[in-house]
């Protein structure tokens, strides 16, 4: 019988949450220390915006071509050689701000190379659980892990913030990079049993031509993935770039590292519940769930304090942990393994491909209409798309079987 700790007990499976749960702690301190780290060097919401935009760039445009060689090869292979190689860019940039010596366009630099390499390391990531644990085991692994990872990011933020005010944003990303070279060490542990790919086409172009057929006949992949679009582009522009700047005139570094800690809080409560709640439409549950995840935009729109967005956060971070159980839930039910980072790749390229435009346009629009007022924008934007999502029948008739995907994938 499944218990919430059981996957544990699989070792190939325990060496890669370890890695992960190290990782996470660095990157939950490395994205309040990058945003202050920009605006040392230019105070401008702007100019965070373009750094920022240059991490989700290369991440979207080569997405599709990242899942389909996460597909092909070795999965924790390509995860420890993606650790290894962000591990010296942010490394570089933290040596960079650490001497003082860095510009806005170093870490843009820095984050494209970023950004392409979590193009492959994501889809890789996302096709890990399926093939480390049995069925019966892998609700409990994506709990776990969204539950471990958020634990040491309840820190991690509230850290970062509180060394960005004293010793610099520098240090910050230094233990980041340090973090990737710990996790590359515990992935070179994971032994993983060979997939089936004897249905692989004879080249990378091919595999991606063959995912996308399926994708569509899936016919569910591309509106969901349309729909959490419009989300992510509303949170990376509302919440990571203007949340910093509005941040660092009302509450400061320290505030604002306090209350994202917040999300990270109420993914690792909310798992304690999840683990009891049988998800029978998952779709629909994500719908409904993304306008609680933009909660933030509210606060930050009307009466900024660092307590009541610290609980804007923690109710966002309790339907972040829901809409990422049921979507993963979904995606490893009815999609079988050998294409499982292919779809991943299709359903991040199109949730990510209108990030850098949320990201780029906000900064002009609060100029033209103030930053309360784009904030209230967006927040209503999101109430209204996932209102429309949620009726949709391509999203309503998704079901949960607790069954294994077939060979050639089922609806």
């Amino acid at each position: 019988m499944s218990t919430r700790l059981s996957p544990l007990a699989t070792p190939a499976f325990r060496y890669f949450f370890i890695g992960q749960v190290v990782n996470r702690a660095g990157s939950s301190m490395s994205g309040v220390a990058l945003a202050f780290a920009v605006l040392a060097i230019s105070d401008s919401a702007a100019d965070l915006g373009v750094v920022l935009a240059a991490w989700s760039v290369p991440s979207v445009v080569f997405m599709l071509l990242g899942g389909a060689i996460a597909d092909r090869l070795p999965r924790a292979v390509v995860l420890r050689g993606c650790n290894l190689v962000l591990g010296v860019a942010q490394g570089l940039t933290a040596f960079l701000v650490v001497t003082g010596l860095a510009e806005v366009w170093h870490l843009a630099v820095l984050q494209f190379v970023a950004g392409t390499v979590f193009a492959v390391s994501y889809p890789a990531f996302l096709g890990m659980v399926p093939i480390l644990l049995p069925v019966a085991e892998r609700k409990a692994a994506f709990l776990l892990i969204g539950q471990a990872s958020s634990a040491v990011g309840i820190l991690g933020p509230a850290l970062s913030g509180l060394l960005v005010a004293t010793a610099g944003p520098g240090w910050a990303l230094g233990f980041d990079a340090a973090t990737y070279v710990v996790a590359a060490g515990f992935l070179s542990l994971v032994r993983l049993p060979p997939g089936d790919r004897s249905g692989a086409a004879t080249s990378v172009l091919g595999d991606f031509v063959a995912g996308w057929s399926f994708a569509r006949q899936l016919g569910w992949v591309i509106p969901a993935a349309s729909a959490s679009l419009v989300f992510n582009a509303l949170v990376s522009g509302a919440i990571g770039v203007l949340g910093p700047s509005i941040a660092d005139d009302t509450i400061g570094s320290t505030g604002w590292g306090l209350a994202r800690s917040g999300q990270a809080v109420g993914v690792f409560v909310a798992a304690f519940f999840l683990a009891r709640v049988s998800l029978k439409v998952p779709l629909r549950t994500i719908m409904i769930t993304f306008p609680i995840w933009c909660l933030p935009m509210l606060v930050l729109g009307t009466h900024v304090s660092t307590w009541l967005l610290t609980a804007s956060f923690v109710i966002a971070g309790a339907a972040l942990s829901l809409l990422d159980l049921a979507w993963n839930m979904t995606v490893q039910e009815k999609v079988p393994e050998a294409m499982l980072s292919r779809i991943m790749s299709i359903d991040g390229f199109f949730s990510f491909v209108a990030t850098p435009i949320g990201q780029l346009a906000v900064g002009p629009l609060a100029l033209a209409f103030g930053a309360g007022r784009v904030q209230l924008g967006c927040f209503a934007l999101a109430v209204l798309v996932g209102a429309v999502a949620a009726t949709r029948r391509t999203v309503t008739d998704v079901r949960l079987t607790g069954a294994e995907p077939e060979a050639t994938g089922r609806t």
